[in-house]
């Protein structure tokens, strides 16, 4: 439960879909097919059965708002039920347009009031983008398993809402009346309904909209008990608390009491529910949790000041890997002027710090940023391993390379070594780390800072 304060929004579409970011929209339609099993097949690739009716008459329409109860497995592993996440409760979910083939929305809108649906997508199709779990095998199914419990439009749904809010907005302010009554509390309510006691004034103004705050804080329930710190060292995170103030990041709660402090301020804040996390359960916080928190301003700041301190960051960071660069750069240098000697070499070196060899002239003019060239290449480390080719059979991807010179779609080292290159060309690129792949490396095979050689062939240059 890390950073309780943060604005967590309890997932309105949960994980539903979370394999889905296609941005085709895709309408109910009526070709669709029976399949032997009882299931329907949508043009989308979904698959559905209504397995057990229920009494209601209305279907979901976009912009309307639903509670349902889902969850969904990939083969034989369950991966979300929303009955463990809510206490068993329906979860809310806003009806909004197909993500792409294979959100199981479409099928939320081909449901009524207390209709039960198990819903199929195959693994194969979640494949092709990427996004389903590297655990899944050729021919699992992602399976749905959801219960339609209501159905409101947007509009009631805002009613609705508004309603409970006031209801148990009422509640909590008698619940916290007594509670201040019982411990001889003198606590402000502000017109929301949040109360607050300030025990250490702070200085200067008090914080605005905008600004960022850093904040240390205890977060308890009613009856003392924490369920969040970042003072106490049982939480795991015992450092000041930073956040943009007023945009959203944090609870209600948190927004508006904030800005009612100063700098170095202490006080204490009484959250009604409909403040803090609402009717949802979030984390170990039940529902229709009224919270406490004791917060301390330790500093804040201008957006103009944490802009600037950003930049100036940034400039250090710029500085720093300047010199790391300079350093590292000195290092490669004096490893290749070893290797040459060692390896009897004649290389040539440019004033960034990249050699070459020509082996082979070739004809015409040097190869210009902005041409398409293409090339025939291997690649190998200084001590001579191998990493890719387009020559070697065992690499699987014997075909010319072909990339517009000079657009950053190569490393540096290529994008300066083959503009010293004509068509027909032979050589070898000797490329220091800082020219290649820098301090992260690429792969095992390209650990960090690594030198590469490159034995290429221009084949293709076009007008």
């Amino acid at each position: 439960m890390n950073r309780i304060p943060k604005l967590a929004l309890i997932p309105t579409l949960l994980t539903v879909s979370v394999f889905f970011s296609g941005s085709q929209v895709f309408a109910q339609d009526s070709e669709s097919k029976l399949l032997p099993d009882g299931f329907t097949l949508l043009r989308s690739g979904l698959e559905y059965k209504i397995v057990s009716h229920g009494n209601g008459k209305r279907k979901p329409a976009l912009t309307d708002h639903v509670e349902l109860n889902i969850s969904y497995e990939v083969g034989d592993s369950l991966m979300f039920d929303s009955r463990k996440m809510n206490n068993n409760k329906p979860v809310p979910i806003p009806i909004t347009k197909p993500r792409g083939p294979g959100d199981p929305v479409e099928v939320f809108m081909l449901m009524v009031e207390g209709d039960s649906a198990v819903v199929r997508y195959p693994v194969d199709s979640v494949k092709k983008t990427g996004q389903a779990p590297p655990w899944a095998k050729d021919g699992d199914k992602i399976t749905y398993k959801i219960r339609l419990v209501s159905v409101k439009t947007d509009e009631e749904d805002k009613k609705d809402n508004a309603e409970k809010a006031a209801k148990q907005t009422a509640i909590d302010d008698e619940i916290l009346k007594a509670y201040f009554k019982s411990k001889n509390i003198k606590a402000k309510k502000t017109a929301s309904g949040l109360y607050y006691a300030i025990k250490s004034d702070g200085k200067g103004e008090n914080i605005k909209s905008g600004e960022t705050a850093d904040v240390n804080y205890t977060g308890m329930f009613m009856d003392g008990k924490k369920f969040d710190s970042n003072t106490d060292s049982t939480f795991h995170h015992v450092q000041p608390f930073n956040l943009e103030v007023g945009k959203g990041h944090v609870i209600k709660g948190w927004d508006e009491g904030l800005q009612l402090l100063k700098k170095d301020a202490k006080a204490t804040f009484y959250i009604p529910s409909v403040l803090a996390y609402g009717s949802q359960e979030r984390q170990g916080i039940p529902a229709n949790s009224i919270l406490i928190f004791d917060v301390e301003i330790t500093s804040v700041k201008t957006a103009e000041q944490v802009k600037k301190d950003k930049a100036t960051e940034a400039e250090m960071k710029q500085k720093e890997s300047l010199a790391n660069a300079g350093k590292q750069a000195e290092t490669d240098d004096k490893l290749l002027k070893d290797y040459f000697t060692k390896n009897g070499i004649k290389a040539t070196k440019t004033a960034s710090g990249l050699y070459y060899v020509i082996s082979q002239k070739g004809l015409g003019e040097n190869a210009k940023a902005g041409k398409k060239i293409t090339m025939n290449y291997t690649g190998k480390t200084l001590d001579g391993n191998v990493f890719d080719s387009n020559t070697d059979p065992k690499f699987n991807h014997v075909s010319p390379f072909s990339f517009t010179l000079g657009q950053g779609q190569v490393i540096k080292g290529w994008d300066e070594g083959v503009q010293l290159l004509k068509l027909g060309s032979k050589g070898t690129l000797y490329i220091p780390s800082y020219l290649g792949y820098g301090a992260t490396g690429a792969s095992k095979a390209i650990p960090p800072n690594a030198i590469l050689i490159f034995d290429v062939e221009v084949a293709g240059i076009d007008n």
